[in-house]
């Protein structure tokens, strides 16, 4: 029995098999390279190699495309096939990642837990946890899984600075921003390429409005995340967030341009990067040109996928802002046969809180405001359901914000606004409080 890098036993035939996975698991941790090829090249000649289809069917789901594409469904299948000849962890994975492709991100996230109980050195059973708990918003569970294993750990074990800033990300999004960028920036010392970890200082930074700090923090890493071609364009758009506090609109778009708008069309990740940037700049007042009609020919074959909710709702406003009507009513149509068909908890969050929140964006954009507000109001506290981090979900409180104060719903609009800016006094949130309490001064008058 062969064992990979982390001393964990591994099903294969072939001595090179096991040395294939490891360069992919290093991949992953820099987003980096072709992990997906080099793996599926493995598995060509590796009838064993159940650990390669486990792996490449997952990144293609935590890179946002659906269970239904066709690869994903054809890597699962590769996998079952492989079951009998797997040893107890690798089935286990096996059952993961099928529980992940059947739209049960959170219960599949519990499962690799559950293998990380017993091999607390499973790295890619810990990030699998990570990535499915941050696909479904769930914050506490992000910190948790890390948190439950890290004392198992220590520098002598390869990938544990990994761990550290999967560590500093969970403790952001559960709001322990001081312990977050201590292991953030602790992560990158030990690994200066490590892309998730420059990230996750970046949203402790970002959460509390420590805009030029972060602009400088991102700026003095970029030459070790340039590389990281799956995570750089979203490195860049958290550097695009405080430039538009800062008002340096030409350097953001200059970005998107060279950044983020150049991804192929299943780079899901991106994608929704650039429509969230594009919004924001839109809401400012700025006018983007002929941006978003690229960006929905990229977004067009996603229609029907409904990955996630929070995938759906970018594909919305994608569509909407690029006026594809057309579009727009065929993706509501498939939405709503989706969730009628569909009972996974993936579709009960769609019904639920992405049905709403896509005819929130719509309406938004049509510059019916009262009834964006409307729909978007009643699910702002559940919108966390949808997956994403906090700073990504930003652009939908933002929208309803706004909605409200075009709407002349100031009082609304301010109740939303008041606590946001005492507690991170942006410029941008300053501004739009400031115009909630003209209008209510204008409306007492």
């Amino acid at each position: 029995m062969a064992k990979d890098k982390l001393n964990l036993e591994f099903t294969a035939s072939q001595a090179e098999t096991v040395d294939a996975f490891n360069r992919a698991m290093d991949d992953y941790m820099l987003f980096s390279g072709e992990p997906v090829g080099r793996l599926l090249e493995t598995a060509e000649v590796d009838p064993d190699f159940v650990m390669g289809y486990c792996l490449t069917g997952c990144l293609r789901l935590f890179g946002g495309v659906g269970a239904t594409h066709p690869r994903v469904s054809l890597e699962l299948r590769a996998a079952k096939a492989r079951r009998s000849r797997a040893n107890p962890r690798e089935q286990a994975h096996i059952d993961a990642f099928e529980t992940a492709a059947s739209g049960e991100m959170s219960r599949a996230g519990r499962m690799w837990d559950d293998i990380l109980s017993e091999y607390p050195h499973d790295m890619m059973a810990a990030k699998c946890a990570h990535e499915a708990y941050f696909l479904v918003g769930e914050a506490r569970n992000l910190r948790k899984s890390v948190m439950n294993i890290l004392p198992e750990w220590d520098e002598s074990v390869p990938y544990y600075s990994y761990l550290l800033g999967m560590g500093a990300f969970g403790l952001e999004e559960a709001g322990d921003y001081e312990e977050a960028e201590k292991m953030g920036r602790r992560a990158v010392e030990l690994e200066p390429r490590d892309g998730w970890a420059v990230h996750a200082v970046a949203h402790t930074l970002e959460m509390q409005g420590r805009c030029s700090e972060n602009v400088e923090w991102l700026e003095s890493t970029v030459d070790d995340w340039r590389g990281a071609v799956w995570l750089s364009g979203h490195l860049w758009w958290h550097l695009c967030l405080p430039l538009l506090e800062d008002e340096q609109f030409d350097r953001v778009f200059d970005i998107f341009d060279a950044r983020i708008a150049n991804c192929d069309e299943d780079m899901v990740t991106r994608l929704m990067d650039g429509t969230s940037l594009l919004w924001r700049l839109e809401t400012l007042g700025l006018d983007v040109g002929d941006r978003w009609e690229g960006l929905a020919d990229k977004w067009q074959r996603h229609a029907d996928e409904h990955a996630l909710a929070f995938t759906d709702a970018h594909y919305a406003m994608t569509m909407a802002a690029a006026d594809k009507q057309r579009s727009v009513r065929r993706f509501l149509q498939s939405q709503h046969a989706f969730v009628e068909v569909d009972d996974s908890t993936n579709g009960q969050i769609i019904e639920r809180v992405g049905l709403g929140l896509c005819e929130g964006m719509i309406a938004y954009r049509e510059e019916d405001y009262a009834r964006a507000a409307d729909k978007i109001a009643p699910i702002a506290g559940e919108v966390w359901r949808i997956g994403g981090s906090n700073a990504q979900r930003d652009v939908f409180r933002l929208t309803l914000t706004d909605a409200l104060l075009k709407a002349g719903r100031y009082q609304e609009a301010h109740d939303i606004l008041a606590p946001l800016a005492a507690d991170t006094p942006t410029p941008s949130r300053k501004a739009e409080l400031e115009t909630a309490l003209e209008g209510l001064r204008q409306s007492a008058a």
